[in-house]
Order: C-alpha cells, then sequence, then structure tokens
C-alpha cells in the first residue's frame, strides 16, 4: 500500500507539470515564432521492460520520468504591412547575437536601434553573414529581399544569417522564442523564403490546449482521490483496536 501512495503522488507531480506546460503554451499563444511544448511520459511498456530487467528486487514504484518537448511545427503567416516584420517560409531560423553565443528565433519581429543596428525587440542585434546589419542614417526605405538580401534605398547592406538544423528537437529554449544549440551542434546554411511585412504566429491551438488543460486537472484530481483513499486505509487499519 506504502507503494500505492509513491504512486499516486508522483502521478499528481506528472499532472502538476503537464498543467504547467500547457498554462506556458496559453499565455504565449499570442507570441510571434513561439513554439508550443508538451509533456512527454516513458511508454508503460518501455517502463515494463526496463522493471524486469532490473530484477525482482528491483524498485519500480511511482509513475515513469516525464520530459518536456518542444514541438516545431510552423505557425500560420499573417500580413502586418511593417517593414521590420519578417517571417521564414521553411524549416529555418533567423539567428541572434546573444550574450554567450548565437541564439535561434523564429520571431522575426525586428526594430532599428538607436545605432541603426537592426535587432529583435528584445535589444539582440540579428547576424547578417557578414556581422551586424545596420541601417545608415537617412535611409527612406529599407526592403528585405526573398533570399534574405537588406536593402537601404537601392543598395544592400547586408544579407540575413539563416540556420538549419537536421533535427530542431535538439534545441534548448533559452526564453520565450529563442533556442540555442548542444556543444558540438552546428547548424547548416539555411534556404527559407524570407517575407517581409508578415508575422509567423506561434503554432499553439488555443482550444486544443484549453481540453488539454481540462484533462490534466481530471488527472490530478485522481491522482489525488486515490492518495486520498490509499491514506484512509492506512489510518483505518493501523488505528489501534479497541479491547
Amino acid at each position: 500500500m506504502i507503494r500505492g501512495l509513491y504512486s499516486s503522488a508522483s502521478s499528481l507531480q506528472v499532472a502538476e507539470q503537464a498543467h504547467e506546460v500547457v498554462a506556458h503554451n496559453l499565455s504565449h499563444a499570442s507570441v510571434p515564432g513561439y513554439r508550443r511544448r508538451i509533456v512527454v511520459s516513458e511508454p508503460f511498456d518501455q517502463a515494463l521492460s526496463q522493471a524486469s530487467a532490473a530484477g525482482p528486487g528491483a524498485s519500480s514504484v511511482g509513475t515513469p520520468t516525464t520530459t518536456v518537448h518542444t514541438v516545431f511545427e510552423p505557425g500560420d503567416l499573417h500580413f502586418t504591412g511593417n517593414t521590420l516584420d519578417l517571417a521564414l517560409r521553411g524549416d529555418d531560423f533567423f539567428v541572434l547575437k546573444g550574450p554567450n553565443g548565437p541564439l535561434y528565433t523564429r520571431n522575426g519581429v525586428f526594430q532599428i536601434s538607436a545605432e541603426g543596428v537592426l535587432q529583435s525587440t528584445g535589444g539582440l542585434p540579428v547576424a547578417g553573414s557578414g556581422g551586424d546589419i545596420t541601417v545608415p542614417a537617412g535611409t527612406s526605405q529599407i526592403t528585405v529581399r526573398p533570399d534574405g538580401a537588406v536593402m537601404a534605398d537601392s543598395a544592400e547592406i547586408g544579407r540575413l544569417q539563416l540556420a538549419q538544423f537536421k533535427d530542431p528537437r535538439v534545441l534548448i529554449p533559452a526564453g520565450a522564442t529563442c533556442f540555442e544549440a548542444p556543444p558540438g551542434v552546428r547548424p547548416g546554411d539555411g534556404s527559407s523564403t524570407v517575407h517581409q511585412g508578415y508575422r509567423e504566429s506561434s503554432n499553439v491551438a488555443v482550444v486544443d490546449e484549453m481540453v488539454q488543460m481540462i484533462v490534466t486537472m481530471r488527472h490530478y484530481e485522481a491522482a489525488q482521490r486515490a492518495l486520498r483513499a490509499m491514506s484512509e486505509a492506512i489510518q483505518h487499519n493501523t488505528r489501534p483496536q479497541a479491547g
């Protein structure tokens, strides 16, 4: 019965973690380029085979370990008409110059700094193939071509650096819409088409996330009832019997 207590308690933890992930998705549903996250549990047959291989004396209580994964399905492109709103048609990422190395994002909502440098809304410079992309003072029109070339009036001032990963699931979240590559993983050159005046929405389906939130709440409630029932049973069995 004590093993059942551990199982129910760990099930509560899994449900709580899943609820937090769903809430995080919903809170970022309107953030351009956001990629939703999901909680993945170890399959039952895998957990069972591992427990069998460990031998009869091994402990196998509790819900199998869960991990949080990012879903990299693309979001829809929406026209804004803003000059510095950029979106990618393809699987590549924009590259930002982070404080500890390059960061990769699908959020192409950019701005110009006081020094004329193209940067993210968070103030990180957008990496160009030859360095920072700096807009000269007095520029009347900025045009970004589908191949990533950035034009100030009629002169090319840089070209967006795009990165491509064979398996983007290896990327590590570094904020709401940015990712960093693990050690030893280097991206290839991207070839996506750049669309100026468009924003890529998040890939969060609000209705689906609301349904998932209800499911996690029901899961939590069921584990809570099981935990309470076992606790009451233990108290009943250990209560001193009269006379």
